[in-house]
């Protein structure tokens, strides 16, 4: 790979080993903290992608001390190769420069300009590049640019496939569709892409308690790949927060697609709700998909901070100076781990039953009663052919986004709770009364009742139909019921 040392480009040879032991990776040569964080990145990016992780122990050191995470792409070839996951025809004279997320997204670095020369003089024939920096490479003679916007793109170029066309938007702003691979599309789980695409369609948040092994990180990007364009009057309006935020969009472009943002547990309550002068990430999340990740880990203070956008999509900010609302009407998805430990199989984890119970008894329950959906498993071993096409997926989203538009004259900001008296305008006599009597009977509350037949409203709209059944709204019962016994008794997992 090529990295920058005070400005000046040099080569740093990623060599990688299997050994035997444990699933694991471990990196060496490094600075502790990049080699720490680098382990993290690569790992999550080859299993949030869609591939396995082998049996044994992989071994990464780079030939010289390396402070930076621009070694990320290449360690993550040099894995894949040494585990025969992708073949060695291509990475001969091919250097890589990327960092990776833990979803698989390469994500940019500087001085792409300089690295590509370099790559040059050094006698490489490819450079692997982030595709939103395709266009600072410039026109270096005897050099191919190949750029990718998330580590399955590079596992399908390895694999023999076509070079991916230059393309100015960054991985965020291309087309969700060319984030997955048809390998990894095919090994979605039903039961997880129909929780996407209802989400996507309904505004619906979602709680994913991850089995171990499953790729946490897979699901949000799941659902905002299924997520219609942002209008223009919405792209102007998330604009308008990223400039306020000190963040504006490259070349000052107003976005075309729903903004990804992730609440991790070290974040300041200051960074997730903002204050008068600048915006949270609450805000900057506005119309997209907010992830919380590790849930569990979270401090109560900071989890407070997200019941106004649960309940009504808002966030308040308050200070000497006077206060202010602003939109926070993002998609939430909460991922938890199964156990504190997090091990990567099942057989692996050493987690008591009372220890695992404590550690999902972190979740509040005011919480779980704003989730509408939760998904268990993510990725299959096998492909399922049932599963339909991310096109037609896409399809059906914008056409159920269309359908509750004429209904309600707006779609509702995600988040909204959308009121009992209005969630039964249009059902059925017998669906009206059935859930008028289990509020009597104190079955369920109005809050549970106009929650779920938002989440039924959103699952006929998907399939077409003119309104909900009744099947509809006691599937959706039944299922928050059960996993709220999950969460809540780790006996009956």
């Amino acid at each position: 790979m090529v990295t920058l040392d005070n400005s000046q480009a040099r080569i740093v040879d990623i060599r990688a080993d299997l050994g035997v032991g444990d699933a694991t990776l471990r990196v060496h040569g490094l600075s502790p903290t990049v080699s720490r964080e680098t382990r993290d990145r690569v790992r999550a990016a080859i299993r949030n992608s869609g591939l396995s992780w082998p049996e044994g122990v992989v071994h990464l050191t780079a030939s010289t001390a390396h402070p930076r995470s621009d070694v990320d792409l290449a360690g993550a070839a040099a894995a894949l190769l040494v585990t025969g996951a992708v073949p060695v025809r291509r990475l001969i004279a091919t250097t890589l420069v990327g960092e990776l997320g833990l979803d698989g997204t390469v994500r940019p670095v500087a001085d792409m300009r300089t690295r590509a020369i370099a790559a040059a003089d050094a006698g490489f024939t490819h450079l692997v590049v982030p595709a939103a920096n395709a266009a600072d490479t410039g026109d270096v003679p005897g050099l191919t640019i190949v750029p990718v916007a998330c580590l399955a793109d590079l596992v399908t170029w390895l694999r023999g496939g076509p070079t991916p066309a230059l393309r100015p938007e960054s991985g965020e702003g291309a087309s969700s569709a060319t984030l997955w691979a048809p390998e990894a599309w095919a090994q979605l789980s039903p039961t997880a892409v129909r929780a996407a695409a209802v989400a996507a369609a309904g505004g619906h948040h979602t709680l994913h308690v991850a089995a171990p092994g499953t790729p946490v990180l897979l699901l949000p990007r799941l659902i905002r790949t299924l997520m219609t364009d942002l209008t223009d009057t919405e792209a102007l309006e998330l604009s308008k927060w990223h400039i306020l935020a000190g963040e504006p969009l490259p070349d000052d472009a107003a976005p075309t697609r729903p903004p990804a943002v992730s609440l991790r547990p070290d974040d300041t309550i200051a960074a997730v709700a903002g204050s008068l002068n600048r915006p949270g990430l609450l805000t900057l999340a506005h119309r997209g998909v907010l992830t919380v990740e590790d849930l569990p880990e979270f401090s109560s203070r900071i989890v407070e901070v997200l019941r106004p956008a649960l309940e009504n999509g808002t966030i308040g900010v308050t200070a000497r100076a006077g206060s202010e609302t602003r939109p926070a009407g993002a998609r939430m998805v909460f991922t938890a781990r199964d156990c504190l430990c997090g091990c990567v199989r099942a057989t692996e984890c050493r987690c008591t039953p009372a220890q695992r119970a404590r550690y999902l008894a972190r979740i509040p329950l005011w919480l779980l009663d704003r989730v509408d959906l939760f998904v268990r498993t993510v990725a299959v071993a096998e492909p399922d052919l049932s599963l339909p096409s991310l096109e037609s997926l896409r399809d059906s989203v914008a056409r159920a986004r269309e359908r509750a538009r004429r209904r309600w004259g707006s779609v509702p900001v995600p988040g909204t709770a959308m009121e009992y008296s209005h969630a039964v305008t249009g059902l059925p006599a017998t669906v009206v009364g059935e859930l008028d009597a289990a509020i009597r009977e104190g079955r369920i509350t109005c809050r549970t009742a106009a929650r779920c037949l938002r989440l039924a409203w959103t699952r006929a709209d998907l399939d077409g139909r003119a309104h909900p059944d009744m099947a509809d709204v006691w599937l959706t019962l039944s299922h928050r019921s059960g996993m709220l016994s999950l969460l809540r008794d780790p006996a009956l997992r």
